[in-house]
C-alpha cells in the first residue's frame, strides 16, 4: 500500500497519521524564521496589554488559545510556501476533494510552564451520521519538541464520538472552546464502550500530524526552559464556511 493510501486510512479510522519524517531542514528553518519575525511583530504591537483565552478575545493577528498558547495566523505567502508542495498535499486533495482550500495557517507557542490545554476539537460535526472530514490540520514541529517541552496529545478514533448532533450529552460549544468537563471519559459514558486510547509522542523538528478538525486533542504543558514552536496548516472543503478558529473583531496594531 502506497503511503499516502495509509495515511488516509489511518486518518479514516483512527482520525489523525503521524509522520516522523515529514519535511527537511530547509524548510523547518524557513517557518521557523518567518514566525519569529511575526512573533516579534505582533508582541511588539501587543505591548503590556491583557489578552483573554480564546479566538473571540484576541485580535486578527494573536490569539490566546490557553494560558500561554499563542496563535499567530501567518498566510503561506508570508511563510514564503506553496502549500500543494508539502508531503500532506496529495492526502488533503483525496480526503477534502481535488477543489480544496486552504483555510488557516500560522504558528502556535508556548511559553515554558503553559498549563495542558482542556480537551478540544476544531471545529463541530453538520450531522448525525458520520460523515467524512469537512475540515483537515496539520500541526508540524519547527523543533524537536519532547514529551517535557508538552507535545499534542490525540484521542484516537474520537473524531466519531464527538458528535454532538448524535450524542445530546455533549456540547457543541464545550467540546470546541475548550471546558473543563469535556474529557475522552465523557465521550463513552453511560455505555460499555471504554474510553478511546491516547495518542502522544516526542515530535522531531519537520515531523508533523495531519489529522480530522473533529479529533480530540490538547496540547500538553510546557515543563521544560524552551518555548514550543509548531506551525499549522488547516484546509477545508470547497463551501465549508464554519470557523472557530478566529473571531476578534479588531486589530492589535489599532489604535489603543
Amino acid at each position: 500500500m502506497a503511503i499516502h493510501e495509509r495515511w488516509i486510512e489511518a486518518i479514516q479510522t483512527d482520525g489523525f497519521v503521524f509522520a516522523e519524517n515529514g519535511c527537511g531542514p530547509q524548510v523547518i528553518q524557513q517557518l521557523l524564521s518567518r514566525s519569529l519575525e511575526r512573533i516579534d511583530l505582533v508582541m511588539d504591537a501587543l505591548g503590556d496589554r491583557d489578552i483573554g483565552i480564546g479566538s473571540a478575545a484576541g485580535f486578527h493577528e494573536l490569539v490566546q488559545r490557553s494560558q500561554g498558547r499563542w496563535d499567530l495566523p501567518i498566510s503561506p505567502q508570508d511563510f514564503g510556501v506553496d502549500v500543494r508542495t508539502f508531503p500532506w498535499w496529495p492526502v488533503v486533495e483525496r480526503i477534502l476533494g481535488q477543489d480544496a482550500e486552504h483555510s488557516f495557517s500560522g504558528c502556535v507557542y508556548s511559553d515554558p510552564g503553559t498549563p495542558a490545554q482542556e480537551w478540544h476539537i476544531d471545529s463541530p460535526h453538520e450531522a448525525g451520521e458520520h460523515r467524512p472530514a469537512h475540515a483537515i490540520n496539520v500541526l508540524m514541529s519547527l523543533q524537536d519538541v519532547a514529551m517535557e517541552m508538552g507535545p499534542t496529545e490525540f484521542v484516537r478514533g474520537s473524531h466519531r464520538l464527538t458528535n454532538h448532533i448524535q450524542n445530546p450529552a455533549l456540547s457543541r460549544e464545550k467540546l470546541i472552546y475548550q471546558h473543563a468537563a469535556i474529557s475522552p471519559d465523557r465521550l463513552v459514558r453511560g455505555t460499555d464502550e471504554l474510553p478511546p486510547e491516547k495518542f502522544v509522542c516526542d515530535m522531531p523538528a519537520g515531523s508533523f500530524v495531519v489529522f480530522d478538525d473533529r479529533l480530540m486533542h490538547r496540547g500538553l504543558g510546557n515543563q521544560s526552559a524552551k518555548k514550543r514552536y509548531m506551525a499549522y496548516f488547516s484546509y477545508r472543503q470547497s463551501g465549508y464556511t464554519v470557523n472557530t478558529h478566529f473571531e476578534a473583531q479588531h486589530s492589535v496594531f489599532d489604535p489603543c
